[in-house]
């Protein structure tokens, strides 16, 4: 295992910060597992944040980028979103086997269960219910279970309410009207916070287009709802939206894409969806509202926060959020900054005002 405090990181990756508490990285040559936690803060509490098993191709040093990329988002969002809890998140490096998978995740466990609570895991893109159920054999910090095992399920539906009611605060924001009905909204990732979204989405009335890497899951938008298939995610992107929303991973949109997008809004589920805050501002410069994503997307947070502590009803706690949102967008249009800007702003001074 190797823990460190400071990390070097890629300069191609503007959104990460080396301000980071904690990483640890742990490869076992026994099980092939990589894992790689980052614990960004804990001011305002225990860093919450899901697991995610994904494919790397650049392998150890982009998994790195981004697990402290995602751990430091995440402390933006829980304070965004007034919750005591800070911001971590980890990693496991999937190379395609599955026979090992139980062994790998008793092994991440393991080292969260090190951390004595620094770090709290929940499911994440890779991740289900029933990850969370077995590391929970092993480890305490753990949310994001299933009912049956004492959990609140998947957190999937809330995140696709909250980005729901962050595309019509957009909405209202860059066009007059919060209203969906006839708009048509492209949503890159059917996952499972892409896919409740669309169909959240088409019953307001959206027109729907949505994409997805594997096939079955816009079939079957289309059959089940309705909703438009597209080949690609450069096609929806090319396409004339009223909304654009990224679901899947992070690092969709460039500068250059930015400049040739054709909508007013752009809010999704997906974290760290711009390579830079730069390309927000390119996205002002040309009218496009961009949402600020651990605003957008803060609803799977809040659902798994409830679990761990208990608190407020969920629908209250989103609605909080959404009128911060809503000041945010103000206070970017009064100072000629972009929402993203103020929202980080707004939420660093939180964790600030905690340390002092």
């Amino acid at each position: 295992m190797t823990i460190a405090t400071r990390r070097e990181v890629s300069s191609t990756l503007p959104l990460v910060e080396d301000d980071h508490e904690q990483v640890l990285i742990r490869q076992d040559p026994d099980t092939g597992l990589r894992f790689i936690v980052a614990v960004h803060s804990t001011v305002l509490g225990p860093g919450l944040g899901g697991m995610r098993l994904k494919r790397y191709p650049g392998g150890l040093r982009e998994a790195l980028d981004d697990v402290m990329g995602l751990a430091r988002t995440m402390t933006l969002k829980a304070s965004a979103a007034g919750l005591d809890l800070g911001g971590g998140k980890s990693v496991m490096i999937d190379d395609g086997r599955t026979d090992q998978r139980e062994a790998r995740l008793e092994g991440a466990a393991r080292v969260i269960e090190s951390l004595g609570g620094a770090y709290i895991t929940a499911e994440d893109i890779g991740t289900t219910t029933a990850d969370m159920d077995y590391i929970a054999r092993f480890a305490r910090f753990v949310a994001g279970r299933s009912v049956e095992r004492g959990g609140l399920g998947d957190p999937s539906p809330v995140t696709a309410e909250s980005v729901f009611q962050a595309m019509r605060r957009g909405l209202a924001a860059a066009t007059g009207s919060a209203d969906l009905d006839g708009r048509r909204v492209g949503v890159v990732g059917l996952g499972k916070v892409g896919y409740a979204l669309a169909t959240r989405l088409v019953d307001a009335g959206a027109e729907v287009v949505g994409c997805d890497l594997d096939p079955a899951r816009g079939k079957r938008l289309a059959s089940e709802h309705g909703g438009e298939v597209a080949p690609s995610a450069e096609a929806v992107m090319a396409m004339e939206l009223d909304v654009l929303a990224p679901c899947a991973a992070g690092g969709l949109i460039d500068e250059a894409l930015a400049r040739s997008l054709d909508c007013s809004v752009v809010a999704g589920a997906a974290n760290n969806p711009l390579t830079s805050r730069a390309v927000a501002r390119v996205l002002a410069g040309r009218g496009v509202l961009y949402v600020p994503d651990f605003l957008a997307n803060c609803g799977g947070l809040i659902h798994v926060s409830r679990e761990w502590y208990g608190g407020d009803d969920e629908a209250e706690l989103i609605a909080r959020a959404m009128d911060r949102l809503d000041r945010a967008i103000e206070t970017a249009e009064a100072e000629g900054a972009t929402p993203l800007e103020v929202a980080e702003r707004q939420a660093l001074e939180r964790v600030e005002a905690a340390r002092r």
